[in-house]
């Protein structure tokens, strides 16, 4: 199930907004969930938890850094810093920020890193639309590239592709984090491997056909 992710270090600020949410998306007949989380310490945590979660919208608040949580301490980065290093690995997804301090200089300067900066008290029901919005098309726009990728790489396993295709592949892999296979050493291997592959892609592809026709 697609999930709208609320990243803040108040767990007030986040818990409330995730019911405020939850209501709207109801009321709307959506099916996305909504879940909120404490900072993680480190980037790379990110990376696993977006996808195991099946994040397809992010809404970060700016300052990360103020608060510990229980046996949280405060992490060292804030939401701007954040939008960089996800986006190092998520180009497309989309990213909100809501806060109460939109007019700080260092998210000012990153605005084009998000879809909208949006004042904390200002975020009401018409935002709604537009995460969905946002979350339908990252989601079709992953589906196409998944299916893409099936195709170029059927077209390496039987020998028709040239250097153009081998190097768009080695790009779609990166960017939808599926392993390379640099080091395969002929057809062979790259039949193999993609026996080992297509199961896991077909599955992927089916489970993102679901969500887009909800």
């Amino acid at each position: 199930m697609s999930k709208i992710a609320i990243v803040d270090d108040s767990k007030e600020q986040r818990e409330s907004l995730r019911i405020a949410l939850m209501l709207w998306l109801k009321r709307k007949g959506s099916t996305l969930e909504v879940i909120d989380i404490f900072p993680f310490k480190t980037y790379e945590e990110y990376y696993p938890w977006i996808i195991e979660e099946e994040v397809s919208v992010l809404i970060l608040d700016e300052r990360l850094h103020n608060t510990s949580e229980e046996d949280l301490e405060a992490v060292a980065y804030r939401g701007n810093d954040l939008v960089i290093k996800i986006r190092e690995r998520f180009k497309d997804i989309p990213i909100f920020t809501v806060s109460a301090h939109i007019g700080d200089d260092e998210l000012q300067a990153r605005f084009s890193e998000f879809e909208y900066i949006i004042s904390r008290d200002n975020f009401d029901e018409k935002y709604v639309d537009i995460l969905i919005r946002s979350s339908q098309r990252y989601l079709i726009e992953n589906q196409k590239e998944l299916s893409e990728f099936d195709d170029l790489t059927k077209k390496v396993a039987i020998g028709q592709a040239n250097q153009n295709d081998t190097e768009k592949l080695k790009a779609l892999q990166l960017k939808l984090n599926i392993p390379f296979m640099n080091d395969l050493k002929d057809r062979q291997d790259w039949l193999e491997e993609y026996d080992k592959q297509i199961s896991d892609l077909e599955g992927i592809k089916n489970i993102l056909l679901e969500k887009t026709r909800k």
